[in-house]
């Protein structure tokens, strides 16, 4: 079966993520730049980074290498466009995240924001283990269950629908035991609601 994140449309996926009853862009901006700002990390690499969001916040840091990586070519085109004259040589890159690999000891920070609903987890963690440098963070953000509330917000963008079938939400306690198995440490926690009325769950792992 083809991902359905092929089928989105940058423009869909946008419109959706900023509509009132969503508002997820602003929410998961923040929560990167809060992130360069704790860690200042020389190296990242931020998985499913759509149309590059929060990428703004990287400007003028003294980051080493930026990575980016996303399934949906055009997400990755918009990226380049947007990015590629603001940014210390950036590396975009079109990719299953399933799929992808990196040499052991490539980042001190490994990004990943409402991605794990979509892919194999414990297959991915174990690589994000060998990515990451001695000491290095994996920041993670997990959608939670809510009250009745699906898992993929109504809006007038119908392509988005195609998630509906193809989400599937990790337990926070789930995602922990398995960060535990692959030797990664939790060093922060906490609860956040989107202005929409969402709940998610942001962790940050160390190495």
């Amino acid at each position: 079966m083809e991902n359905p994140w092929l089928k989105i449309p940058a423009e869909d996926y946008e419109g959706h993520m900023s509509a009132p009853n969503v508002q997820q862009l602003q929410m998961l901006g923040e929560i990167f730049a809060d992130l360069l700002k704790e860690l200042s990390p020389k190296s990242i690499c931020v998985l499913g980074c759509a149309t590059g969001n929060g990428f703004e916040y990287l400007i003028g840091k003294n980051a080493e290498r930026i990575v980016g990586v996303d399934i949906n070519p055009e997400y990755i085109s918009l990226c380049k466009s947007r990015f590629v004259k603001s940014l210390n040589g950036p590396e975009f890159i079109c990719a299953d995240l399933n799929e992808i690999d990196f040499p052991e000891s490539s980042f001190d920070l490994v990004h990943a924001a409402l991605i794990f609903e979509y892919v194999d987890v414990e297959s991915l963690m174990d690589k994000i283990r060998k990515w990451l440098r001695p000491a290095g963070n994996l920041s993670v953000v997990l959608q939670m269950a809510g009250s009745g509330d699906p898992n993929v917000s109504e809006t007038p963008y119908h392509s988005v629908k195609l998630l509906s079938d193809f989400i599937e939400l990790v337990e926070p306690e789930e995602f922990k035991r398995i960060a535990v198995r692959n030797r990664l440490v939790l060093s922060n926690e906490s609860e956040i609601k989107s202005s929409a009325g969402k709940r998610f769950t942001k962790m940050i792992f160390k190495k």
